[in-house]
Formats: structure tokens, C-alpha cells, sequence
């Protein structure tokens, strides 16, 4: 609980310190959402979630430096894509992208003739293994705090890293990230039956980014303290 707090306090500190680290962020996420709400094209969710991974990737990447390497928090945006290590992050997101897909789509194919034939009851099978896939995501994702600085881990070093606190971390995670998905279907439900859908959507910007940092803080300081001890 103790880092969970430490990583929403550092948060606030992060958004005043560094505002033109997330502010083409906000900027990127208000053309987005703004383009699907009138488009209502899948595809481009998609394509906008894949772009939102590189173009918020100098938060990510500002935060475990600080935390991890003690590196000064950087009032900065377009500078970070200069640097070697921020090739590195972006590989290695794709790189978690491409195994998280795979490994959820192979579960499903593995698992599938045990699934229901009533379709209305295969969703609560899908909610385990989404939770546990969640599981699987806090043990692999310690690939991108390697990667802000600078090592190129893969899937089975991040496994290992973090084997002794496995379900510690996963139980923070959790903690972080339940209350974020509720909050987020609660107002989007609102963002699309009120008459005031702009303003919603705003609200579901900030949020957005606000989780982003908190999150990023998160996995930063879980990374820091396992590789201490």
C-alpha cells in the first residue's frame, strides 16, 4: 500500500514538474478520441492505441530514468526521441505488444473447447483469464523499465526479475488498475447517453494520462525496490 501511495504522490509532483512531457500526450489524445467519438471506426481504435504507445512512450521513459537511475525529471518532449535508449523502449513495447497478443490468443485456441456453449456464460470465463492474463503482463512487463535505461531484457528476464514478488506485484496492479477500468466504463456509459459528451470526454483525457503516470510510477518503483533487494 505504502508504494501505491508513493507512486500517486510522485504522480501530482511529475504532471507539475514535466507539463510538456504529457502535454502533446493530451494534445494527441483530444484528436483521438474526438475523431473515433464521430467516426466510430474500429480500426482506427486501434491504430490510435498503437500510436498512443510510442507518442506517450517520453512519459514512460522520463519517469523510470528518475526513479530507477535517479536521472533529473526532463520538462521536455521531442528530445527524448533523440536518444538511443528511447529506440530501445519503443522495440520493446512492440516487442510486449506482439507477446501479450500471442500469448492471449493461444490460451483462448488452448482453452476454448472447455468454454460453454451458451454464449451468454463464455464471458464470465473471459473476465479469469483476462484477470490472468493481467497476472502474466506484471511478470513480463519488467521489460520496459530495462529498456528506459538502456538493456534490452526479453520476456524470460523479466519472468525471472520478478519470480519472488509475483503476487505481491500482481495484487498492486490489480489495486491500480480495477478502480481505473470501472471509472473508465462508468463515464464513458455517461459520455454516451448524456448530452454532454465533450466535456466527458475531457474528463476521460485526464484520466487517461493521469493513469498513464501513476501506472508508469508503479512498475518504476516495484523495478527499483526488486532490484535492491
Amino acid at each position: 500500500m505504502r508504494i501505491i501511495l508513493k507512486s500517486f504522490l510522485y504522480s501530482f509532483y511529475f504532471m507539475k514538474t514535466s507539463w510538456k512531457n504529457y502535454f502533446p500526450v493530451f494534445l494527441y489524445l483530444l484528436f483521438s478520441q474526438f475523431t473515433v467519438m464521430y467516426t466510430q471506426n474500429i480500426y482506427l481504435v486501434i491504430l490510435f492505441f498503437v500510436l498512443y504507445l510510442i507518442i506517450s512512450s517520453p512519459i514512460a521513459i522520463n519517469i523510470f530514468r528518475n526513479i530507477i537511475m535517479n536521472d533529473d525529471l526532463r520538462n521536455s518532449y521531442n528530445d527524448f526521441f533523440l536518444d538511443d535508449y528511447t529506440k530501445i523502449f519503443i522495440n520493446r513495447i512492440f516487442y510486449l505488444l506482439i507477446s501479450v497478443v500471442g500469448i492471449y490468443i493461444l490460451h483462448i485456441i488452448i482453452l476454448s473447447p472447455f468454454f460453454p456453449a451458451d454464449i451468454s456464460k463464455i464471458t464470465s470465463y473471459l473476465y479469469v483469464l483476462f484477470a490472468y492474463m493481467i497476472y502474466i503482463y506484471t511478470r513480463i512487463m519488467f521489460i520496459l523499465p530495462g529498456a528506459a535505461c538502456g538493456l534490452k531484457k526479453n520476456l524470460k528476464d523479466s519472468y525471472l526479475f520478478s519470480k519472488r514478488r509475483s503476487v505481491k506485484v500482481y495484487l498492486m496492479y490489480l489495486f491500480l488498475i480495477v478502480p481505473y477500468v470501472f471509472l473508465n466504463m462508468v463515464i464513458s456509459n455517461y459520455a454516451s447517453l448524456g448530452e454532454y459528451k465533450e466535456i466527458f470526454i475531457l474528463l476521460l483525457i485526464v484520466i487517461q494520462i493521469f493513469f498513464t503516470i501513476v501506472s508508469t510510477s508503479l512498475v518504476g518503483y516495484i523495478y527499483k525496490n526488486i532490484d535492491t533487494d
